[in-house]
C-alpha cells in the first residue's frame, strides 16, 4: 500500500495530486478481493503483472484481464464490483490505482488495452492519458500515466512542464533517482523539479505519472 489513509501522521495518507491509491494485490489461486462498492469521485486503472483477473459488477458486465493488460473503470454511484484470480492454479500479481477525476457523475464505462513488452522496452511508454493519445486509455483528469521496462545501466530522462509534477513506482528491480536507490514497492515524489532522471542497477519496471 504506497498511500495508507489509516496512519494519520502520514501526509501522504490522501495520496498525492490527483493520484488517490496506488496498492499491489497478491492473490492466490481462486482467491477474490472482497467485493466493493464503487466510488463515485474516483478512477480505477488496475494493471495485471502476473496471472489473470476476473472481473464483474452490478451492471452485468464481466471481463477478463490478462498478463500485460490494463483497465480503466469508471464508476457509477452505489456500483458494486468484484475481482477474482482467474487461475484455479497460478497465483495473480495486480497493481490497482485510483485517480480523482476532474469531475462529478461519470457514466459506468470500461476501457481495457495490452501494451507490449516492445512497446515499453528501453522508454516510457504512454498508457493513460486526458485524450487517449498515443492509443493510451482515457482517463478523465490531467494526469498521464506512463510505464517501462529497462535493462540494467538503461538511463531515462522524463521532462515536467512549469506547474507540474511527478510520481515514481518502481514495480520491479532497483533503480537510482538522483542519488536516492530506489527498489520493488518504493516511490518517490518530484514537486518543483525540471524534470527526472533515472538509472536502472538492475532488470527493472516503473510506473511514472505526471500529474498537474
Amino acid at each position: 500500500m504506497t498511500f495508507d489513509s489509516e496512519n494519520t501522521g502520514d501526509p501522504l495518507r490522501r495520496g498525492f495530486r490527483a493520484l488517490a491509491s496506488l496498492n499491489e494485490e497478491n492473490l492466490r489461486p481462486g482467491m477474490d478481493l472482497l467485493p466493493h462498492v464503487l466510488r463515485d469521485d474516483v478512477e480505477n486503472v488496475t494493471y495485471v503483472l502476473a496471472g489473470a483477473l476476473v472481473h464483474h459488477d452490478s451492471s452485468g458486465r464481466l471481463g477478463r484481464l490478462a498478463t500485460g493488460e490494463f483497465q480503466r473503470a469508471s464508476a457509477g454511484h452505489g456500483s458494486s464490483r468484484r475481482e477474482i484470480n482467474g487461475s484455479l492454479v497460478d497465483c495473480a500479481q495486480i497493481i490497482q490505482i485510483s485517480i480523482t477525476p476532474d469531475r462529478a457523475d461519470l457514466k459506468p464505462t470500461e476501457e481495457q488495452k495490452r501494451f507490449l513488452v516492445a512497446e515499453r522496452k528501453g522508454l516510457l511508454r504512454l498508457i493513460a492519458s486526458p485524450n487517449g493519445s498515443e492509443s493510451s486509455l482515457r482517463i478523465h483528469q490531467d494526469v498521464r500515466i506512463y510505464s517501462s521496462l529497462v535493462d540494467p545501466g538503461t538511463h531515462l530522462i522524463h521532462e515536467l512542464r512549469p506547474g507540474r509534477s511527478a510520481w515514481l513506482h518502481v514495480v520491479k528491480g532497483r533503480i537510482v533517482l538522483v542519488d536516492n536507490c530506489l527498489r520493488a514497492g518504493d516511490g518517490a515524489a518530484l514537486v518543483g523539479e525540471p524534470g527526472l532522471s533515472l538509472t536502472a542497477q538492475e532488470a527493472s519496471e516503473i510506473l511514472l505519472f505526471d500529474l498537474a
